[in-house]
This record gives C-alpha cells, sequence and structure tokens, in this order.
C-alpha cells in the first residue's frame, strides 16, 4: 500500500453509490469524507488534502464537493476569525447509513 494514502475503510451509501446525477469521483469522495469523520461528527480535511490523495486539481475537488452538497449529502460549515478571514471548514454528512 501506498505510505502517503490513509488505509481505512470508506462506506458510500446505497442512495449515494446510485444516483446518477453526481459523478463517481464524486461517490468516491463521500465515501472519503465519511471515513475522515472522528468522534465530533464532522471531516475538517482541505481540498488540498483530497486533490494530493487522488491526484486530482483542487478545483476539480471543489467541483465534487458542491455536487454533493446540491445533492444533499453534505452540509458544509465554514468557519471565520474576527475580520471574516476563512480560519477552518467542517463538513457533516446528512445521509444516514
Amino acid at each position: 500500500m501506498d505510505e502517503s494514502r490513509p488505509g481505512y475503510y470508506a462506506i458510500i451509501p446505497a442512495n449515494v453509490r446510485y444516483d446518477d446525477q453526481i459523478p463517481a469521483n464524486a461517490k468516491l469522495l463521500y465515501g472519503e469524507i465519511y471515513a475522515l469523520i472522528g468522534s465530533e461528527g464532522y471531516c475538517f480535511a482541505s481540498n488540498q488534502y483530497f486533490a494530493n490523495v487522488y491526484g486530482m486539481s483542487v478545483d476539480t475537488i471543489t467541483r465534487l464537493i458542491s455536487k454533493l452538497e446540491q445533492n444533499g449529502y453534505i452540509k458544509r460549515a465554514v468557519e471565520k476569525d474576527g475580520t471574516g478571514q476563512v480560519v477552518g471548514r467542517k463538513i457533516y454528512l446528512t445521509v444516514s447509513i
């Protein structure tokens, strides 16, 4: 196994797998998000992290995450500091498994 890639399981529920409104790579990304959710109930990985793991551009990851959100599979919460600068993001799953 490639040491730069995580070695845990991903779960992709049937309604995500068989949704013909989202691309296959978005489904794979959903599984990665699921695998990265910790005890807090959200994933905090950046688009750059996902781009590095999957060998895709950050723009592609951004589009895939937007598709997942548009189709109701995830919800994003952006955290900003007092000046309005983005300091973090949380991704929550909205689909029950």
